[in-house]
């Protein structure tokens, strides 16, 4: 997602020859070692045309939606599927898991959220008041299913995208037939907790208008279980999409987890909850808050050893083959729902 995200309380999720992405598609060469290492002067801003041009896909549509201009890629044939990104990334961060989604049979529709990704900028942003971020892309998303006549969609978030996903959810119960979230982004954080603190090794890229390839190496990578780190297409992905010319001014949005419970608790669809066991960025113990404040729908926890902040990217067929499993119903035996009891009175 751009730039302006980065105070958001709901973070990421991330040889010099041209890389073949999952869906066949020629990505972005990494950066030189010259990029990596130098400022501004060496990473200039890239144009959103040029950025769509480097980005689209074959499958890439865009619809004028509500003052955006919205970016979303459509493939394949069968009950769909939206999958909803995470902060700092675009659609393409799913390369991998719409491949094999569409290879089950499924109509998987991928967009980028409003000034992200190959989105344009949102012209409520412009206005003399902040917008609601994250409700803000739970109402595009409905928009989105609306103008393309869907009655009912399976929904996949991540990150601040599982945000948008549970908000839809809970606002559109009506709409979702099944839901998943991976890593969600979206309880309230402190100070303290909150991923997208000041760090010490990224200091010396705070004052820089356009952050290098090293900063993505680096942000990205920790979220990631060592030994892996963050693939090159990733990196180059991350620095391309934060470095648009076309941006909305500071302080378009406000980024607000709101009341995450009482949104939790609006939403009906059966869902399963992923979590890696070792991601830094949101601990693996949200996952049971998710879950404990879902009063209104089954729910599933999945958590996985040896997994960070992007395990459909660190372990895909892990994690695909359980969203296979759940979205089929081969794990409905597993569901339960949580139940609020007043105490027995003595």
């Amino acid at each position: 997602m751009a730039r302006f995200c980065a105070p958001v309380l709901a973070v990421l999720i991330s040889a010099c020859a041209p890389m073949q992405t999952p869906l066949g598609t020629t990505a972005a060469v990494p950066p030189t070692s010259a990029q990596n290492a130098a400022g501004t002067e060496a990473n200039p801003k890239i144009s959103l045309s040029d950025l769509r041009e480097k980005y689209q896909i074959a499958s890439s549509n865009y619809i004028d939606l509500d003052g955006v201009n919205l970016h979303y890629a459509d493939e394949g044939k069968g009950q769909p599927i939206l999958l909803l990104p995470p902060s700092f990334l675009n659609f393409r961060a799913w390369d991998g898991v719409a491949q094999t989604l569409v290879e089950n049979n499924y109509r998987v529709i991928r967009p980028d959220f409003p000034s992200t990704g190959l989105s344009g900028l949102d012209a409520l942003a412009k206005g003399d008041e902040p917008v609601d971020f994250f409700n803000r892309n739970a109402d595009i998303v409905a928009k989105l299913v609306d103008a393309l006549d869907l009655d009912q969609v399976h929904v996949i978030g991540t990150s601040s995208g599982g945000m948008a996903g549970f908000r839809f959810a809970s606002y559109n119960p009506d709409k979702v037939s099944r839901l998943v979230l991976i890593n969600s982004a979206g309880l309230p954080r402190t100070r303290q907790s909150n991923p997208n603190r000041d760090r010490a090794e990224e200091k010396q890229w705070a004052q820089m208008a356009v952050k290098p390839p090293a900063y993505w190496a680096n942000l990205l990578s920790r979220n990631f279980f060592e030994p892996q780190e963050a693939p090159n297409w990733l990196v180059s992905l991350a620095y391309d999409v934060n470095r648009r010319s076309e941006e909305v001014a500071p302080g378009s949005y406000a980024f607000k987890t709101g009341d995450p419970k009482t949104i939790l608790a609006g939403i009906t669809a059966p869902t399963l909850i992923q979590w890696g066991k070792s991601n830094p960025t949101v601990l693996h113990l949200d996952a049971d808050v998710f879950e404990h404040w879902m009063t209104g729908a089954p729910t599933l926890i999945r958590k996985y050893e040896g997994l960070g902040h992007y395990p459909y990217i660190e372990n895909k067929e892990l994690i695909v083959n359980d969203v296979l499993a759940f979205l089929d119903g081969r794990m409905n035996s597993e569901l339960r729902q949580t139940m609020r009891v007043r105490p027995a009175r003595k």
